[in-house]
């Protein structure tokens, strides 16, 4: 499997390594520039009504400002049979920087967790016991959380366990979709609104991404559907938004359960 596909596999199994090359968006920037995007777009529409990229975009930057919690189920296929499936769930409160996550996959046909979390500069994760941190005599990893920059090239597209979840990571791929279509009304439990599409073409002839997302009526990103696919390996992954303002209780694990490393825990990309 390539470098651009799901990243390098331990033994043929579920789990996917990050590569250190691989970076998702940072929050924060990734939120204003969807929002400059949605800004122009919006002004040069010439009415009251924006664009649907700029619909999607001010809905990615509102939705990444506020805090969420969510869950991402992640299933790689090759030539359309199953080879792994993860499932992320927690929240995240950009503006405070806290977040927690759990990771659940499995390598070698084992169950594994990974537990995260981002409190201010440092992040601290703990996986299964027979998998994980042992060897560092602590069951907790502690490392500075690494800085994060916008590619101007688009090879891959998903997220990895040393940065927090945020839908932000779509605002980079939409800079590569020839179009943004409103695809009509959308529903949910408690909430109304649009739903869009869209396609977009990894550099280098990598491979597509094809997505729909749904926006409610307050301008939150509710639901975020995508498909990518590179030669015979192709990712489905669902991510869902909810619990929006809510507050996010986040507590360090104390000095006795964490080593302080230079890098966080190899990650997982899901």
């Amino acid at each position: 499997m390539n470098e651009a596909g799901q990243g390098a596999r331990d033994n043929g199994t579920g789990v996917r390594r990050r590569d250190g090359r691989r970076r998702v968006l940072a929050v924060a920037g990734a939120a204003v520039a969807a929002g400059a995007v949605a800004a122009v777009l919006l002004a040069a529409s010439g009415s009251g009504a924006p664009s649907a990229l700029a619909a999607v975009t001010g809905a990615l930057a509102k939705t990444s400002a506020r805090s969420y919690s969510f869950s991402l189920g992640s299933t790689v296929r090759v030539g359309g049979h199953d080879v792994s499936s993860d499932m992320v769930t927690g929240a995240i409160s950009p503006g405070q920087d806290l977040g927690t996550e759990l990771v659940a996959t499995r390598v070698a046909h084992r169950p594994v967790t990974a537990q995260i979390r981002f409190i201010g500069r440092y992040e601290y994760t703990r996986v299964s016991p027979w998998y994980g941190l042992g060897t560092l005599g602590k069951p907790w990893d502690k490392a500075a959380v690494p800085s994060a920059g916008t590619s101007q090239t688009l090879g891959s597209y998903g997220f990895v366990s040393d940065q927090a979840v945020s839908p932000a990571e779509l605002s980079g791929l939409l800079r590569y979709a020839a179009t943004v279509r409103d695809a009509g009304p959308a529903s949910g439990p408690g909430w109304i609104g649009t739903r869009y599409t869209f396609v977009a073409r990894l550099s280098g002839g990598q491979g597509s991404v094809s997505g729909t997302v749904y926006v409610d009526r307050q301008g939150q990103v509710r639901r975020l559907v995508t498909i990518t696919s590179q030669g015979r390996v192709t990712t489905d992954r669902v991510l869902a938004f909810g619990d929006y303002g809510a507050p996010v209780p986040v507590t360090a694990p104390s000095a006795s359960q964490a080593k302080y490393t230079s890098k966080p825990y190899w990650g997982f990309f899901f």
